[in-house]
């Protein structure tokens, strides 16, 4: 009880610290704190600017509903303080080294960015700087290596059935399949719960698309672009998920497969036929890296619930 009236206090103290600054700085718009989860807070500006970096990410937002875009920005940054929060136990933030910039070429050339120049040209389009991006890949870069250093011992690849099972496979077939693939990943706190948002998920694709609803009901990073996983070779997939493939056509979605870290509901947008390159070594190299990844992501939804349940969170 005692815990909690302090928490409070120091909440409303925040608060008129951040309008009192604020109101020193611009009387042109009222800044209102929208979330607090611990020490971090999240106001009408962060939201509206996060809202503006999920524009610039991914322009099909602009077809979406102003609000719903916003529910997203929200949720989107919200994962972000907490991952803020969690790695500020174990990194020093204001950290600068060659592999924060590399990651920063990875990414503007990634959205066809020729360099860092025409990057920033296109940021103020939409009133960002480099800054405030370089400090988001930053907090990416820092939490996937936290996940990586706290669960690599329990990621479980057992290479030599890979081996054996991708030889079957090449030796067989001269050609495999390659899918398109979207996807949504979501969570529900019991069953009765899940078949809800599963048909409320549903709902959406059908009335909106299913990208529509990657973008507000995915728990997946690929929920910023879309839901798009892009090509996958049916060698990289696990049996499970091939089997569920076999059974749709291109434009259509599976039903819900369960993951370690959620339900999953999958879309092939297109699919073709790849003549198999019968480089053994390579191929299991690429359905490692596959595996160690799925794993990680999966891992890492599991320890963003864990700690952001950990902390307290008040939303206005």
């Amino acid at each position: 009880m005692i815990k909690s009236l302090i928490t409070k206090i120091i909440f409303l103290i925040s608060i008129f610290f951040l309008i009192f600054n604020y109101g020193n700085f611009s009387f042109s718009k009222e800044v209102v704190i929208l979330v607090k989860i611990d020490n971090e807070i999240i106001t009408n500006i962060d939201l509206e600017k996060e809202y503006r970096y999920l524009l610039a990410l991914n322009q099909s937002l602009q077809s979406i509903d102003k609000n719903k875009v916003l529910n997203l920005a929200k949720k989107s940054i919200i994962k972000e303080k907490v991952k803020l929060i969690e790695i500020s136990k174990y990194f020093e933030i204001d950290q600068q080294n060659d592999y924060f910039d590399q990651i920063l070429v990875d990414f503007y050339k990634g959205i066809n960015m020729r360099n860092e120049t025409e990057f920033k040209n296109y940021l103020s389009k939409h009133q960002l700087n480099i800054k405030d991006v370089k400090t988001k890949l930053k907090i990416e870069a820092l939490w996937n290596e936290l996940i990586f250093t706290r669960y690599k011992e329990q990621i479980e690849i057992d290479k030599a059935k890979l081996k054996k099972r991708l030889k079957k496979k090449l030796e067989k077939n001269e050609i495999q399949q390659s899918y398109f693939l979207y996807e949504i990943l979501f969570n529900a706190e019991n069953k009765e719960s899940l078949e809800n948002k599963y048909q409320q998920i549903l709902k959406s694709i059908e009335k909106s698309g299913f990208q529509y609803s990657a973008n507000i009901y995915s728990d997946s990073e690929t929920s910023k672009n879309n839901g798009k996983i892009g090509w996958i070779n049916e060698s990289q997939l696990s049996e499970l998920i091939v089997k569920k493939l076999k059974k749709i056509k291109v434009g259509e979605i599976t039903d819900v497969i369960n993951v370690p870290g959620g339900s999953l509901i999958l879309k092939i947008e297109d699919k073709k036929k790849i003549k198999n390159i019968f480089d053994l070594d390579k191929e299991l190299k690429k359905i490692i890296i596959f595996e160690r990844n799925r794993q990680l992501n999966q891992f890492s939804n599991i320890y963003l619930k864990k700690v952001k349940n950990s902390l307290n969170v008040y939303e206005n």
